[in-house]
């Protein structure tokens, strides 16, 4: 009997029915089969008697008789039991079930959902252990932070590695790109990068083509935003009360009744400007993107393509950012023991940048000041304050600015199967990077804005340079290659014993070069504003050059993974590293972990127990940071260094050296031990994480500061250590209800206690920071204090005359330097995230959110009194009168306050990051999309927080910005609509 060969389509999802692109679909009997594309969809040829069999990784597998079935919708359910979701790690893979390290995942199918700007942010309670500090500016990248910060001097931010590829930011990565984020904590899994790792790797994995027909995916999303906390400020009549009073109290006393309000120049009532400064350096901002895809390919070539634009215009005026992406990722079967693979990603952005000291000029400057006068010239403040005026800056009419990147990472990556079991990895990568800057300057211009009374004649420039206007040009480029060259061997003993390990050798170099020249009184027209060959003839003047080599990187890198049935886990990790970037005997440095895992719920004794899957695990490991400053040794000359020497007496200049070399000066190493627990119960429903860790950074580099009688400089020497200790928690619900309704519930918590556990040298300069620009400073480094703790005066009330009363600590009498204490830093104790996900039929809805628990942040742009700046509403609302006493706020006053507590508030906001409403059509099954998802966001619609300034996420250096709003760009509440499709 004959039977007719028949063509069966489907497609194949998981309970939530999200496509599974890459599924196996075979026909066994016949050895014949097929891959789902990028949607899940298959076709395969059949005969009537044929069983399919579906298998995905990490799926259980499903046997389907074909019958006289044309069309099958397959829903693979997730085989929990095994764990078998596989993890990136460093120079690898390994699966979840046996892994013994600390990795917290994102998958990109979770990016995809809603509009996500920057990749980073994307980690935002999302991942325990994970603090990210958001950055709304236009291109601006996040802040992140895991398991706290264990450096002062050095570099903070994680290594991110970008398909293999090292590098500093994920800025160039479109998120429409990203397959998983996965975050790499401890030592386990961070040793591996030796003396990179100690601040945490976060790996990045890019889409890969499928196999089947090419499958078109088109994204886009537009929306505008706002700034999400405004601060009120008084209005004109309210700020001329408030600034008189100011004056009286400083000028006019009660026993000299002669003086009266026009002696001292008071500010008259009649106002006839009332300027709102906020609204007129802003406006909406306006944001769109715009993401094509393809994806396909056959057995022997899979390929996956893209194109992402996005542009971003600025809640501050004339502030804008526009980058272009493009990926190609192909994997070629070259024979059956060759693979070869190219990741390759381009960025090209521009953007005309401003300068967020605007958002202070606007919070300071007196609402009775016009942006323009009745004959058209800008207001001035000169005979009122020391404030500009901020919309002289924020209209760019007499400054221009604007920055080009063009950046290319490639990784390209040789696959070859020596014998079964062993594979040889070569791969080789780069990354390039190249900054155009170019800043013009109409000084002329804005001379006379300033004030009208300023004339051209008058105009003088400065002492270097009179030019009347003036072009900057800064070109730099880094460029960096690695090659990792390493074998890995995985075999299975008996069906027990499972080894897993890599050995392999690596080596990269890092090159930089940078070029500013100037050139003066380039002509005004905008076509000609930011070209060098204009402006006076021989006049180009070189600011700066430079062509070095960073630094050089040899490493040995080996692996070891052991497991006995799935149930006894062991591993180790070791990696020898050797720097250029350290003088020789400090060049080499070996980093190492161990760990173990034990998989309770695989014996006997567990048969019956609550737990679906209970995993116990331990790591110990030392990690590097090189990413350290190093001493330059100083040496001056000039006229007054020149000594009568030798027979003649001849003068010969000197050279006066004010510094020391630290020669033993190195990576910073970190210690870390982690205990984790990973458990699952009520039939896989329930998931969490909890993990207690410890990190000793041995070696911090601080400040030493000799003392004067020696002459040198404070330098930098490995005399401190600083701990971070916490706990993080996880805990994830997924469940249905009915065939219908399904969702998801995600909680996650972190706790982190940071300080400065000792000091071994007694020269140790206790470094100040964190300074306002009114000759304040608000922090210092001191041993048993977290990193950026504040150092402030106490405020313990208000007098009878309406002044602070500053606590005197050692009680003599005298407020001064010694009266000050500590008062916590901007570091948070506990932070985290609780995410809803909820899916009816084709409705979707999500909220994610974000908390933050334990610092301080300080009001800086509050504590800019010098006289005549504007005040918050609040402030004139409760301050001290004759008629109105008050105990919290004081009278008015105009001069440089000291840094104390009464500028110090709470960081503690609990925020709404994200509320996103979507719905999916359905299709039929000859139209021409396959997929069509419609969606609505609100991006940070909602933030409780006790601070009363714009936004208490400050991010920067420890002792500088950090924690302190001055200059700081907004949290921005954003409204999206958007749209997912594929065909």
């Amino acid at each position: 009997m004959i039977f007719a060969q028949n063509s069966v389509s489907g497609k194949v999802t998981d309970e939530y029915d999200i496509p599974l692109p890459g599924a196996n679909v075979t026909i066994d009997s016949r050895q014949k089969g097929t891959q789902t594309d990028f949607d899940g969809g298959f076709t395969l040829e059949v005969y009537p008697g044929d069983v399919i069999t579906i298998s995905y990784l990490g799926y259980i597998k499903q046997t389907i008789p074909v019958g006289d079935k044309t069309k099958f919708i397959i829903k693979l359910k997730e085989d929990v039991s095994a764990l078998s979701e596989v993890v990136v790690v460093g120079y690898g893979t390994q699966k979840k079930a046996i892994l013994t390290s600390a990795v917290s995942q994102v998958k990109g199918e979770d990016l995809a959902k809603e509009p996500v700007l920057n990749a980073a942010q994307a980690l935002q309670g999302k991942a325990s252990g994970v603090l990210v500090m958001a950055s709304d500016a236009p291109g601006q990248a996040s802040t992140v932070i895991i398991r706290g910060l264990g450096t002062v001097q050095g570099g903070r931010d994680p290594l991110y590695v970008v398909d293999g590829v090292l590098t500093d930011n994920i800025n160039n990565i479109n998120s429409a790109d990203i397959e998983s984020l996965n975050v790499l904590k401890d030592a386990a899994s961070l040793a591996i990068y030796g003396n990179r790792g100690a601040n945490g790797v976060v790996m990045v994995t890019t889409k890969k083509g499928k196999s089947g027909k090419m499958v078109l995916n088109f994204d886009t999303y537009t929306g505008f935003r706002d700034i999400l906390s405004r601060v009120e400020m008084a209005n004109a009549s309210q700020y001329v009360t408030y600034s008189n009073e100011a004056l009286r109290r400083d000028y006019l006393t009660d026993n000299d009744p002669t003086n009266d309000d026009s002696t001292f120049g008071f500010i008259p009532t009649n106002q006839k400007y009332d300027t709102n400064w906020l609204d007129e350096i802003t406006q909406q901002g306006l944001v769109s993107n715009y993401n094509l895809s393809a994806s396909g390919g056959s057995d022997n070539v899979k390929a996956f393509f893209s194109a992402g634009f996005n542009e971003e215009r600025g809640v501050l005026l004339n502030d804008e950012f526009n980058r272009l992406t493009l990926r190609s990722n192909v994997d070629y079967k070259i024979s059956d023991k060759i693979d070869f693979s190219h990741n390759v990603g381009v960025q090209l952005a521009s953007g005309s940048p401003q300068n967020y000291g605007l958002f202070t000029s606007a919070y300071k400057q007196a609402p009775i000041i016009p942006v323009r006068d009745e004959n058209g010239a800008y207001g001035s403040s000169t005979s009122l304050n020391s404030v500009a005026n901020p919309a002289v800056d924020a209209g760019n009419e007499f400054k221009k600015d604007k920055n080009k990147f063009f950046k290319i990472q490639g990784a390209f990556k040789l696959d070859y199967e020596i014998i079964e079991d062993l594979t040889f990895t070569s791969r080789f990568s780069i990354e390039t990077e190249y900054g155009r800057f170019y800043a013009f300057r109409d000084r002329l211009g804005n001379f006379l804005a300033q004030n009208p009374f300023n004339t051209e004649s008058s105009f003088e420039g400065d002492s270097e340079n009179p030019a009347k206007t003036r072009l900057t040009v800064t070109h730099t480029n880094t460029y960096r290659w690695f090659l990792d060259n390493y074998f890995t061997y995985k075999k299975t003993f008996n069906e027990k014993h499972t080894l897993n390990a890599t050995l392999g050798i690596t080596s990269e170099e890092n090159r930089s070069e940078l070029l500013s020249a100037t050139r003066n009184n380039v002509p005004l027209d905008p076509n000609l504003n930011f070209n060098l060959n204009t402006g006076d003839e021989d006049d180009t003047q070189l600011n700066s050059g430079a062509l070095s080599v960073v630094d050089r990187l040899y490493s040995y890198i080996a692996r070891v993974n052991y497991d006995y049935k799935d149930k006894y886990l062991l591993g180790g990790s070791f990696r020898r590293d050797g720097s250029s970037k350290f003088q020789k005997g400090q060049q080499f440095g070996n980093f190492y972990a161990v760990s173990a895992g034990w998989v309770v719920t695989e014996e006997k004794f567990m048969a019956n127990s609550i737990f679906n899957i209970l995993k116990l695990r331990a790591s110990y490991g030392e990690l590097g940071n090189q990413n350290v400053p190093l001493n330059v040794l100083a040496a001056t000359t000039g006229s007054a260094g020149f000594y009568p020497f030798g027979q003649n007496q001849d003068l010969q200049q000197g050279i006066t050296i004010t510094g020391t070399i630290q020669e033993d000066l190195t990576w910073e190493t970190t210690n870390e031990f982690d205990l984790g627990l990973e458990f699952t119960l009520l039939n896989y429903r329930l998931s969490g994480e909890l993990d207690f860790y410890r990190r000793l950074n041995t070696n911090a580099t601080l400040q030493i500061e000799l003392p004067d009688i020696i002459g040198f400089d404070p330098f930098n020497s490995h005399v401190g250590e600083i701990e971070n200790k916490g706990i993080e928690f996880a805990l994830n619900w997924k469940d249905n209800i009915g065939e219908d309704f399904k969702y998801n519930v995600g909680f996650n918590v972190s706790y982190n206690e940071n300080k400065i556990t000792k000091v071994t040298n007694p020269f140790f300069s206790e470094q100040l920071g964190g300074f306002i620009n009114n000759g304040q400073y608000t922090k210092k480094v001191a041993v048993g204090q977290p990193l950026g703790s504040f150092y402030l005066y106490d405020i313990e009330g208000i007098d009878d005359q309406g002044d602070f009363v500053y606590k005197d600590l050692n009680d003599d009498g005298v407020i001064d330097e010694s009266d000050r204490a500590y008062f916590g830093s901007y570091l948070p104790k506990f932070f985290g995230g609780f995410n809803l996900g909820i899916q009816y039929k084709q409705f979707d809805f999500g909220v994610e959110t974000f908390a933050n628990v334990g610092n301080k942040v300080y009001n800086g742009k509050k504590a800019q009194r010098f006289g005549n700046e504007n005040i918050e509403l609040l402030n004139f609302n409760s301050r001290y009168t004759t008629g109105r006493p008050s105990n919290t706020t004081p009278r008015a006053f105009n001069n440089v306050p000291l840094s104390s507590t009464y500028y110090l508030e709470d960081g503690d906001f609990f925020r709404i990051n994200n509320i996103t409403a979507g719905y999916t059509i359905p299709m039929k099954n000859n139209s021409f999309f396959n997929t069509v998802r419609i969606y609505a966001t609100a991006k940070n619609p909602f933030v409780f927080q006790k601070f009363t300034g714009f936004s208490p996420e400050l991010s920067g250096d420890p002792l500088g910005n950090a924690g302190i709003e001055l200059d700081a760009y907004p949290t921005l509440r954003s409204f999206y609509i958007g749209l997912n499709t594929s065909f």
